[in-house]
């Protein structure tokens, strides 16, 4: 796969990216022996991933939606009403985790980055982290370089225990495989992933398929539009994404409004989250710390 044969995919019509969707997952299935389930946030782009397996592939598919604890009201509500649903728990909570491991801070990326350069014994990784390996890959942001001698750590574990876990324990008691609803817009993680692998991964440690790979944003508001497909309140209500709450992963990006909008329509679950704790520090200090507006 290429970033060329990216964009000219995501150029494609809507009716191409959803014959694209129903020839990858087809695939998916077939090579895993219909074992397939799909896995939902309550949110728009796994909605409409869930509708087109369901409406043109088998509307028997499972759905699957993990409940941290930190999810909106709304998003939990709506999910809630989905058909043929099995709702899944972490084992660990957001207080525990951030204690031990950090705040979600910055990117999955950089936040791993940094907690590695400032704990590792390994040199050689320590160079990496500050000045990147070959072609200059896996460096820390010269932009968030000073968090490496911040008093408190930062950390992308919280995904790890949250959601990944209680979807691999999932598997190893269903021996069913995940369809996913992730964008390789999203994040260059994703489109890495999606340079390495394709929609479908077979060859990772986690075996399953990305179908919305090479959709947009626009993409999903359209196909909602021309399917008067239901979604959570949540979209209308101000937020552009999903997900937990108390992430912080991308929130130092220009007019991100997800804390201002906790503290208006959620004032209990704003004071709860920047009041959690690493080394001593809470959260809005670290992100006082970050110069990130809250």
């Amino acid at each position: 796969m290429t970033y060329e044969e990216l964009k000219y995919r995501q150029g494609w019509t809507l009716e191409q990216k959803i014959d694209h969707v129903v020839s990858v997952v087809s695939a998916f299935s077939a090579k895993v022996n219909d074992k397939i389930y799909c896995s939902v946030s309550g949110g728009k782009d796994s909605g409409v991933m869930l509708d087109i397996i369901r409406r043109f592939i088998d509307k028997t598919v499972p759905a699957v939606f993990c409940n941290t604890g930190n999810e909106y009201p709304e998003v939990v509500k709506f999910v809630r009403q989905t058909d043929n649903l099995t709702i899944i728990h972490p084992n660990v909570n957001i207080r525990q985790i951030i204690d031990k491991y950090g705040f979600p801070l910055i990117s999955k990326e950089q936040s791993r980055y940094i907690n590695q350069a400032k704990h590792t014994k390994s040199e050689k990784l320590l160079h990496i982290r500050l000045y990147g390996g070959e072609k200059g890959i896996g460096k820390i942001s010269e932009r968030w370089k000073f968090l490496i001698q911040a008093p408190f750590d930062v950390s992308e574990k919280c995904c790890d225990y949250l959601k990944k876990k209680p979807f691999e324990k999932f598997h190893k008691e269903t021996g069913l495989y995940p369809i996913i609803g992730t964008m390789a817009c999203e994040s260059r993680l994703r489109f890495q992933k999606w340079l390495k692998h394709g929609c479908n991964s077979f060859e990772s440690r986690m075996i399953a398929s990305y179908p919305l790979s090479i959709w947009t944003d626009n993409d999903i508001w359209a196909y909602i539009q021309k399917f008067n497909l239901p979604y959570s309140p949540i979209y209308d209500m101000g937020i552009r994404r999903t997900g937990c709450m108390f992430c912080g992963f991308g929130c130092h990006i220009q007019n991100d409004n997800r804390f201002y909008f906790l503290k208006s329509h959620k004032p209990k679950i704003y004071y709860h989250f920047m009041q959690m704790t690493n080394n001593g520090v809470t959260y809005k200090e670290a992100l006082q710390y970050c110069g990130i507006d809250f």
